[in-house]
């Protein structure tokens, strides 16, 4: 609390009997309430997308003011404010005789700077004495901290003026479509006159009324010798001239905004709670700059719009990132916000399908695996503990496939068997390492997309975004920066890039998962440029998805009904919604849209990672010192051989002859007869 120790006569009008009294204060103990001024949100490109208010607030500065506002104030409110220290006593004993005429409160004495004072200290506070003498007393030590110029911007800044309108600039854009800095005479003077009576004076509502208050100023405004009789008379008879208050501002990307909100009100860099947070980001005067690109945010809605366009069709979620920033550049969170606020790019958390097995792909290739080592794809049952349910698992393939093409086939028994041998726990490890946040556990069906809590499009495009950006993971952020009404910067996202796979890794898997696009599962998703991704579909077909990238754009596509998790049969003629279906055709349709006038680029080849090594051509193994032929080959670690030639070691040693034996008896023969 702030305390101001103050001995002071306060000559104060109390009531509608005009007395005028004297009254001691000893101490004023009060806490000044902050005018709240509203938070702009902007796009990347600097286009306003959102305003956040608690009022319609906007700030000026003293060299926004016209004179012929400040002349029309101070004729009508305190005319002579540039000459009292606070409290004017002449005023107040003026007031206090007209009320004594007239029976009841026809004059105000409060000056500019205790009417500041009441808004600022007691804005709902009952009329007592010992308020107004509060109030007289911190009008006093205003008077002594401030100059007359910033007493009068901040009343102008502060006051209410009807329609939602706070502060002058509020009213002139409410009344006018105009700044403050550019009102008339006639303008200004009415203005002044609704501050009386901001809503009864209504020049919308209430037209004759708010020309009287107009013609009471432009009447002060001679007395004070601001203006010439005939200068207020012309100006008397100018028409309103005002239009009708706008309509509350639209939001653009409604969920997008509200994901930025939920951002900021978790920061504790804004507050130490949530509830200073809430005060600061809707009446803190912050200028939110995000990371969401219109030209982008355009093409990911017309691209779901354009597959599962009306209400009954399943629900989209699709999250779009750059993989070299982290940054959300474009996300559709449902079809209709007024339906539906919660967040399907950035709240959802649904079984991911399919799109795990490249994390297990990844876990594999760091344990010595290579694409082109084969297991069994087909059906199987898994027996796990004592107390575990059999894990049937159903294969749509058969037999021995490569670990890429079991990839692009989406083999189920292939993946099963590699996750059981690697253990579910080095996935969800190499999930989490990507950027994967959401509680994914560790069951056996993980490498499947058997998550606990499911995950959201976010953290999937996230996670593929890695990959795309060599194995640097770039957090996800949607803020660039946020300043205060004065330009300073309060606050900016740590920069937190971190390797999370090896570049080596990144690439070999990219490649594996190009395959998909162009001869497997994905081939909706074709772009005519080069392009990695995977399907996913969980079980019954509730959940599908495609999620892929290119070398500037990483995005998840989910497509599903956001009230229950109910199968997707017979949509718009498909017998079965999978991941190669609507997902890939919405992905393929956005990406081509969002990297139509980009240059078409490959995959970087982290060829600083290149090896050579020496092959035995037989066996295609690493050669050892015993193979007859070996050749040089060079490439990536994860794409070379780690297993020792079989076919041949060191050579045996010659085998020893057996000993001699004796000569055998010859057999005599009888002698011809």
């Amino acid at each position: 609390m702030r305390r101001l120790a103050l001995l002071l006569a306060a000559a104060t009008l109390l009531s509608g009997c005009g007395q005028f009294v004297s009254v001691e204060v000893a101490a004023v103990d009060a806490e000044p309430v902050d005018a709240p001024q509203q938070s702009v949100v902007y796009a990347a490109d600097g286009s306003q997308i959102a305003l956040l208010r608690y009022a319609n607030r906007v700030n000026v500065g003293r060299d926004d003011l016209p004179d012929v506002l400040v002349d029309a104030l101070v004729a009508a409110e305190d005319r002579r404010f540039f000459e009292h220290r606070g409290v004017d006593a002449r005023a107040i004993a003026r007031a206090a005789l007209a009320n004594r005429r007239a029976g009841e409160v026809v004059q105000g004495g409060s000056t500019i700077t205790q009417q500041l004072v009441k808004n600022r200290y007691f804005p709902d506070a009952a009329e007592t004495l010992e308020r107004k003498a509060d109030e007289a007393a911190l009008a006093l030590e205003l008077e002594r901290q401030r100059t007359k110029d910033e007493i009068l911007v901040e009343y102008l800044n502060t006051i209410y003026f009807g329609a939602g309108a706070y502060g002058v600039e509020a009213a002139a854009r409410t009344y006018y479509g105009t700044s403050v800095r550019d009102l008339d005479l006639p303008q200004a003077a009415l203005l002044v006159g609704l501050i009386r009576a901001p809503e009864s004076a209504s020049p919308v509502r209430s037209p004759e009324r708010a020309r009287a208050e107009r013609s009471r100023v432009l009447e002060a405004m001679v007395r004070t010798g601001a203006l010439t009789r005939g200068e207020a008379a012309r100006a008397a008879q100018a028409p309103l001239g005002v239009q009708d208050p706008p309509p509350p501002p639209i939001t653009r990307y409604p969920h997008f905004v509200e994901h930025v909100k939920r951002t900021l009100l978790a920061e504790p860099l804004l507050g130490p709670d949530e509830a200073t947070r809430l005060r600061r980001l809707f009446g803190g005067g912050l200028r939110i700059h995000t990371t969401i690109d219109p030209r982008l945010q355009r093409a990911a809605e017309d691209a779901t719009a354009a597959h599962l366009p009306d209400p009954g069709d399943p629900e989209v979620g699709l999250a779009v990132v750059d993989p070299a920033t982290g940054r959300l550049v474009a996300a559709v969170g449902g079809r209709d916000f007024a339906s539906s606020q919660f967040d399907l790019a950035t709240q959802a958390r649904r079984q991911p399908g399919s799109t795990f097995k490249t994390f297990a792909l990844l876990v594999a290739l760091r344990e010595g695996w290579r694409l082109d080592d084969e297991i069994d794809s087909g059906s199987f049952v898994h027996h796990g503990g004592a107390h575990d349910e059999p894990w049937q698992v159903r294969s749509a393939t058969r037999g021995p496939l490569s670990l890429e093409e079991a990839l692009v086939r989406s083999s189920n028994g292939a993946f099963a068997r590699l996750g059981l041998e690697l253990g579910p726990a080095l996935v969800a490890q190499q999930a989490r390492a990507l950027g994967i946040r959401s509680d994914v556990g560790a069951n056996p069906s993980l490498v499947l997309g058997g998550v606990r809590t499911g995950v959201s499009p976010l953290e999937l495009a996230s996670a593929y975004g890695t990959l795309a950006a060599g194995g640097v993971l770039h957090p996800p952020t949607a803020i660039t920066r946020i300043e205060d009404a004065q330009g300073t910067v309060l606050y900016e996202p740590p920069l937190a890039p971190h390797v999370a796979v090896d570049a080596g890794a990144a690439y070999t898997v990219t490649r594996a998962l190009r395959g998909v696009i162009e001869r497997g599962t994905g081939q909706a998703a074709q772009i005519g440029r080069p392009a990695a991704g995977k399907t996913g579909t969980s079980q019954g077909h509730r959940d599908a998805w495609f999620v892929g990238y290119t070398p500037e754009l990483s995005a998840a596509v989910w497509v599903g009904y956001a009230d229950a998790e109910r199968p997707m049969h017979g949509v718009r003629g498909v017998r079965r919604v999978q991941g190669g279906s609507f997902p890939a055709h919405i992905w393929a349709l956005f990406m081509r849209a969002a990297l139509a006038d980009e240059p078409v680029r490959d995959f970087a080849y982290p060829k600083h990672l290149e090896t050579t090594v020496s092959i035995d051509p037989e066996s295609g193994a690493l050669a050892t010192q015993w193979c007859p032929e070996t050749v040089e080959v060079t490439g990536l670690p994860t794409e070379l051989p780690t297993r020792y030639c079989p076919l041949h070691g060191p050579p045996r040693p010659p085998e020893a002859a057996p000993p001699p034996t004796a000569a055998p008896t010859p057999t005599p023969t009888a002698a011809p007869t």
